[in-house]
């Protein structure tokens, strides 16, 4: 069984195409899939449905870095430990 790993969470198809572009130009196989997620701005936070990006999770530190050079950092999934 292969093992997933969650990077990226796009908000919109802009985000979407780039990183979709981003992986393929390095052969990175993703997987994508619909998952709410949050936005909080100081005393409110809202709820919004984007695109979970998952890659094999021995990629899924580089997949990360390379998404956040680029400019997306604010779409990044961190796993906690």
């Amino acid at each position: 069984m292969i093992n997933l790993e969650a990077v990226f969470i796009a908000a919109n198809v802009r985000e979407v195409e780039f990183v979709q572009r981003l992986l393929d130009d390095e052969g990175i196989e993703y997987s994508l899939r619909p998952e709410a997620f949050t936005r909080s701005v100081p005393f409110a936070s809202d709820a919004y449905q984007g695109l979970l990006f998952e890659v094999i999770a021995g990629q899924a530190e580089y997949c990360r870095r390379l998404i956040s050079e680029k400019g997306l950092g604010h779409g990044i999934v961190t796993l906690l430990r």
